[in-house]
């Protein structure tokens, strides 16, 4: 079994890494090292941009009211 590797700075060990043991009857190169990995889902930002529309969708409703005279500004 490989040793993990860790981080010299913090000593923390890197367990996100994927190793593969090379053999010895080929010029060093494996099918693994071009294996393209599955893209990853950005869910932060898709959560950001969805919550950032209805902020933006909620406020143009708003002001659209306000300026149709719908809603008024209750100005006492």
């Amino acid at each position: 079994m490989m040793p993990s590797r860790t981080n010299l700075a913090t000593g923390i060990p890197s367990s996100k890494v994927k190793y593969s043991r090379l053999s010895s009857t080929d010029d060093g190169y494996i099918d693994l090292q071009f294996k393209k990995s599955p893209p990853k889902i950005p869910y932060k930002a898709i959560a950001l941009a969805t919550v950032l529309f209805l902020i933006g969708a909620f406020l143009i409703i708003i002001g659209s009211l306000l300026l149709a005279g719908y809603i008024s500004k209750g100005v006492s």
